[in-house]
């Protein structure tokens, strides 16, 4: 339901539906969502902030806008423009109801005003507009234009720069906006020509091509925010096809909402962000010293150029909520999600407001090596936006507070958008899985030459021989990941072939490892990466030049690993990797797929399939980072159905509804200042329906640490082992084995197993019902059938109703007690 009040040019548009009411004030372009059950406002922009007295300008410029750009040119310096300031103070938006939604159309720019109308256009186009114009419109129209024909030029014209300013007159007869109209000539002609049926997306084109004068070359930017309401969410949304910018000024970053929701200084509540598996930030925490909030979903773009690491934070999920004065509401980024960041602020430091919102890139860019040709830096820009492309945020106003309100909202979202989760058959024992390392590579010496060869770790009769370990322990629906199995490595080189590894046994050793697999009813999963291509040689299958992504700039993604300690590319000492383009990694999928199948091997460990996401960019076979994520999941669901078991690592969501266990899930917070709790927002949203572990226990930097974690969050059990002791290792690039002896370890991770199965085997089939902090490091998980898990993870004892839970100890109440 739409309704329009008062009558006039600035009237109110109110959308409404049987939940929510969404008011929008044309002064301001501001929106104002209102839950009608209980009154509770949800604002695009805080009021009365022109009056805070801790904000600066440029806060306030942000605090009155709807949306932000950053912009740059081919120098990489640029500016960042609100919508308040450069768009709906000049009046230079417009708005209107289509189909029942809301939709606000901005023309952002630093200009002092902006006529849409075209500056020059074919003759063929402008009799096509006057045509559709009035008897007295049209000679207004022809009277501001002069039509040029190259070959009958007046004696006072320049044919030179004529053809410099417009090529196309080589070709057709060209309309050109002549250059004494006056301002409120072109005021009437925007109308016209709007009634015409020119649209904005014609102007931005006409501009870009035709912008020889000097109003045409300022940065000016064109693009459409549509609002719906859909059962108790506002949907926003922002088409690609609806962005348009001059190349000479790409959009490099956009802000949507950013005060949406914000709470004051006297409210009460926090900021839910995806750091790792969530974290919340409380509104007012006096952390204005530390830094603002920022991180990338899905971790950073792998075809974009760094230079260092210092800390690779990443986001697992593209969601993120407030809290406030015990109302609650989720944002889910439904499209778009892969070129998102979320950040996040507090009080104090540039306004009063406590803030969380979404950041995306836009336009990719990337420096060119033009060393010696240029003392400035030059960079190159994608040409234009992908096709079909949208930013969709969802709003969700949820039935229950806090980020278990949140996370059951979001739980409804996957299961509605993938309908198969709901359909996966319950998990009624511990998840559990086991790496065990095979061959690592390392500097040998033959004959008195370093060679690079295999290290055996473990053999393929050792490996089966802990398989057999594992079935007479008992173990129940144990995933068996083999890792370093094949071609030379754990870094194996490019899988267009799967050769075993001699110094590991023959392939009739490796056919007993299936054999025994099956025969204790476990899971085998070889792991193999399709990502990253090592050890690239002549005739491998992979070819550099054709094979490998690109950067914008045109030059071969490849990569060696970075320093922990210097936070650099380690080029003398780490192994150079390509990433494959997208289309070839599937092509490397099918081939490994039909190679295997002659070892028996039916199913697959992705390793950086569910952890590393890029794009690529070269300019004749490009594609997005959206688009490669949805061809992941297209490939995961082929791959679903043709009936193999799936692991994931790390798990970003985009890849857990096919996913049938992920490993070495991110459960506790990457250690953000500004942030306050840690809570297990997608153990909550996941469990029950795609199980997970988190980090492998005896790998962990704090064991009891990550075990409490892992007990908090319903997370299974990991374990990483190898036969071979861990002195092997020196003087190879694999230290991070450095706690994997199987002998050493496999009493204690048995002994776990049982009791994880005593304490929680029925448990993992349940939803997460309830996760309260009881006070910092003590939390209660309390699941369907009532059974409730007390961790204390902090160095004190501490106490709940009337019960004792040590220090670095769980307690269960209740359920199976």
């Amino acid at each position: 339901m739409v309704y329009e009040f008062p009558e006039g040019e600035n009237k109110e548009v109110v959308l409404e539906n049987d939940y929510l009411l969404l008011r929008f004030v044309p002064e301001t372009a501001e929106i104002i969502l209102t839950e009608k059950n209980t009154g509770v406002q949800w604002r695009s922009n805080p009021p009365g902030y022109s009056d805070d007295p801790v904000a600066d300008v440029i806060t306030k410029y942000l605090m009155g806008s709807q949306l932000s750009l950053e912009y740059a040119d081919n120098t990489g310096v640029g500016m960042t423009l609100f919508s308040s300031s450069y768009s709906v103070d000049r009046l230079a938006y417009e708005y209107e109801v289509v189909d029942g939604d809301l939709e606000v159309r901005y023309t952002v720019g630093d200009i002092s005003r902006a006529f849409r109308i075209p500056p020059a256009m074919p003759e063929e186009r402008m009799l096509y507009y006057l045509d559709m114009m009035s008897d007295d419109d049209r000679p207004v129209v022809e009277s501001c234009y002069r039509l040029y024909d190259i070959d009958n030029l007046r004696s006072t014209d320049d044919r030179t720069k004529l053809l410099a300013d417009y090529p196309d007159l080589s070709r057709m007869k060209l309309y050109v906006l002549r250059g004494n109209t006056q301002d409120y000539m072109k005021e009437d002609m925007e109308d016209y020509f709007k009634e015409a049926g020119y649209t904005y997306e014609e102007y931005f084109e006409d501009i870009s091509t035709y912008s020889a004068g000097g109003a045409f070359n300022k940065p000016a930017f064109s693009l459409t925010l549509r609002y719906s309401l859909e059962g108790k969410s506002l949907v926003v949304n922002v088409p690609f096809d609806k962005i348009a910018y001059l190349p000479a000024f790409p959009i490099l970053r956009l802000s949507l909402l950013p005060f949406m929701g914000a709470g004051g200084i006297n409210d009460e509540g926090y900021m839910l962000v995806p750091d790792s598996s969530g974290a919340l930030i409380y509104f007012n925490n006096k952390k204005q010293t530390q830094t603002p909030y920022s991180i990338r979903v899905y971790g950073w773009d792998e075809a974009m150029p760094r230079d260092a690491i210092v800390s690779d934070n990443k986001a697992l999920f593209p969601a993120f909520g407030i809290h406030k004065n015990g109302s609650a509401m989720l944002c889910v980024i439904e499209e778009g999600s892969s070129y998102a960041s979320v950040r996040a602020d507090v009080s104090g430091r540039n306004s009063s407001w406590n803030m969380v919102y979404p950041l995306f890139d836009i336009v990719h860019g990337a420096k060119m090596d033009i060393t010696g040709r240029n003392e400035r830096d030059v960079y190159l820009y994608e040409s234009s936006l992908p096709a079909e492309e949208n930013i969709t945020l969802r709003y969700t106003l949820c039935e229950k507070s806090g980020y278990m309100g949140m996370a059951q909202e979001y739980r409804s979202w996957l299961l509605n958008k993938y309908p198969s989760l709901a359909n996966r058959p319950s998990q009624d024992d511990v998840p559990i899985a086991v790496e065990i390392i095979g061959a690592v590579n390392k500097t040998q010496h033959r004959l008195g030459l370093p060679v690079d060869l295999p290290l055996k770790l473990t053999s393929y009769k050792e490996v089966q021989s802990m398989i057999d370990d594992f079935g007479n322990y008992g173990w129940k629906n144990l995933r068996i990941k083999l890792n370093g199995w094949f071609n030379r490595s754990v870094d194996h080189s490019v899988p267009t072939k799967v050769k075993l590894i001699s110094q590991l046994g023959s392939k009739k050793d490796f056919k007993e490892i299936v054999s025994a697999a099956d025969k204790n009813n476990f899971q085998l999963h070889p792991e193999a990466d399709f990502f990253y291509m090592k050890d690239v040689k002549s005739f491998s299958g992979f070819n550099i030049y054709r094979d490998a992504a690109r950067y914008v700039n045109r030059e071969r993604i490849q990569k060696y690993p970075f320093s922990f300690v210097w936070f650099g590319e380690r080029k003398q000492w780490g192994k150079l990797s390509y990433i494959a383009r997208p289309s070839v990694t599937i092509k490397l999928m099918d081939n490994f797929f039909q190679k295997t199948s002659s070892l028996g091997l039916r199913n697959i460990a992705f390793r950086n399939y569910g952890s590393k996401l890029a794009g690529d960019y070269h300019e004749k076979r490009h594609v997005s980072r959206e688009a490669s994520m949805l061809t992941r999941q297209k490939k995961l669901q082929q791959i679903k159905d043709s009936g193999k078991d799936i692991i994931v690592n790390t798990g970003f969501v985009y890849a857990a509804p096919w996913a049938d266990l992920i490993i070495d899930m991110i459960i506790d917070d990457q250690s953000f200042g500004i942030t306050d709790a840690s809570v297990p927002f997608l153990p909550i949203v996941l469990h029950g329906v795609v199980p997970y572990t988190s980090r492998a226990i005896n790998l962990a930097e704090d064991y009891t640490k990550n075990l409490l974690k892992t007990v908090e969050s319903g997370a299974g059990l990991y374990f990483s082992f190898m036969k071979e002791e861990t002195a092997e290792l020196q003087e190879t690039k694999f230290r991070q084995f450095y706690a994997n002896e199987y002998d050493k370890w496999v009493g204690d991770a048995d002994a776990m197993y049982k009791k994880f199965t005593a304490d929680f085997g029925h448990l993992y089939s349940q939803k997460i019902v309830d996760h309260v902090i009881l006070s910092p490091n003590v939390t209660i998980t309390e699941y369907e059938d009532g059974t409730r898990v007390l961790v204390n993870a902090s160095d004190f004892d501490a106490v709940y109703d009337g019960i004792n839970i040590g220090a670095d100890t769980y307690r269960i109440i209740g359920g199976r007690e």
